[in-house]
């Protein structure tokens, strides 16, 4: 996976233009902000101490900011039936880790086919269930869900990620992500910093949360078009 030309150095300006354009201008036509904006620190943000470990309404709703709609049936599911197995699998995620830090030799343990985060994917996929009992959780969703209460770790994924990127399915993204960001001794994760610093935002976001925006900016023609499509990070 190469990094997406708008998130090259050379090309600063630009995304800097983007980031603050989502955080700290009025959509166009409009007098408020995006939805979305507001993702990372409704109700105090999905990673503050005392819900880092547990899945609770604030979370769907701030999901829902980025243009997803989540089914009663999985709302119910998740915090009626399965909020102790999630609690569970998010204690044994970090909550202070970024991406970048996490080294090759723990990649496996902590993103691999075997860790908590991957078993948390699935659960939020329901993968274990049939038929008439899909939650209609798809990798979109997930992606939200999982980037609400894990920002500095887990990436989101939707359409415009994938055609920025060129990735071809969100199987491989969390991997693909890593190697890209730890090139070069982390010098993309360093350019976010520079990208979140000189867009001057009134709250502090993760450096994943920063690129998504800038592509998800970039990939919707963000600055002059409204937000289209469930899933689209808005």
């Amino acid at each position: 996976m190469k990094i997406p030309e708008i998130l090259r150095t050379d090309q600063i300006d630009n995304a800097v233009l983007l980031l603050s354009s989502y955080y700290n201008k009025p959509q166009p036509g409009k007098t408020t902000l995006r939805s979305g904006a507001r993702f990372d620190d409704w109700a105090g943000g999905g990673d503050a101490p005392d819900v880092a470990n547990t899945i609770t309404a604030d979370d769907f709703l701030a999901a829902s900011f980025l243009s997803v709609r989540f089914s009663p049936k999985a709302v119910m599911g998740i915090l009626e039936h399965r909020r102790d197995d999630v609690a569970d699998l998010l204690a044994q995620i970090p909550v202070d880790l970024d991406l970048v830090d996490v080294t090759h030799e723990n990649f496996k343990s902590v993103l691999g086919e075997e860790s908590a985060a991957w078993q948390l994917w699935d659960l939020f996929r329901g993968k274990d269930l049939e038929g008439n009992e899909s939650w209609g959780i798809g990798p979109t969703k997930a992606s939200k869900l999982m980037a609400r209460k894990r920002p500095r770790l887990i990436p989101i994924w939707d359409s415009v990620v994938r055609n920025e990127t060129g990735l071809k399915d969100s199987g491989t993204q969390w991997s693909d992500w890593h190697e890209v960001l730890t090139q070069n001794e982390g010098a993309l994760a360093r350019h976010l910093d520079d990208i979140q610093h000189r867009a001057d935002l009134q709250h502090s976001i993760s450096p994943l949360r920063v690129m998504d925006v800038v592509l998800w900016m970039r990939g919707t023609g963000g600055i002059t078009q409204p937000p289209t499509g469930e899933d689209e990070t808005a």
